[in-house]
């Protein structure tokens, strides 16, 4: 047999066999449509009397946020983004994402409210290189809170190099927690 006609009876095969499948688990095994079987069942539930009036809506709760908790919950826990040594560039993790979900709906209900988001570095190295590379770690995280929709206007960055650890130098673990850069409300 030539291999155009092994090619051409492969392609045929797949679709009888994908048709016969199809059928059998949407409609079932015994011919019936199971959308007509959940249309007749779903018809016995309903009551002959129409529902009288919708749910009314529900009254907006941004009033009821305790705006306050959730300023000090991200100040208590701000999102930190950790970068590998001599870097100025990052991913930010899941659990930063949904961290500045919270700060952008604080931001939309508390506009008078800004950002401050300060660079770090570790001690390896020159000084001037260490403040240096914490000052390009803050514009990296405020151009990426930027381009997550906040705006440039209400963040500030700083950069204290390897001013304020975390974590001990003295040890390579140390070392890598406190290259960073984070994020608090001012």
């Amino acid at each position: 047999m030539s291999k155009k006609f092994l090619y051409v009876a492969s392609i045929l095969l797949t679709i009888i066999i994908g048709t016969v499948l199809f059928w059998y688990f949407c409609c079932g095994s015994d011919g019936k449509s199971k959308s007509s079987e959940t249309a007749a069942s779903d018809a016995s539930l309903v009551p002959d009397q129409q529902i009288a009036e919708p749910i009314a809506p529900v009254p907006d709760s941004s009033e009821a946020v305790d705006w306050g908790a959730i300023r000090e919950q991200i100040n208590d826990h701000p999102p930190i983004v950790q970068f590998e040594a001599y870097q100025t560039e990052s991913i930010l993790q899941q659990h930063n994402m949904d961290m500045l979900e919270k700060i952008t709906d604080y931001l939309e209900n508390n506009p008078d409210e800004g950002l401050l988001v300060t660079g770090h570095a570790d001690i390896s190295g020159a000084r001037a290189l260490n403040m240096t590379l914490s000052e390009k770690r803050a514009a990296f995280f405020k151009n990426h809170l930027v381009q997550y929709g906040i705006d440039a206007d209400k963040i500030t960055t700083s950069f204290k190099g390897p001013d304020e650890p975390m974590a001990d130098n003295s040890t390579a673990e140390g070392r890598a927690k406190n290259r960073r850069a984070d994020v608090i409300i001012k």
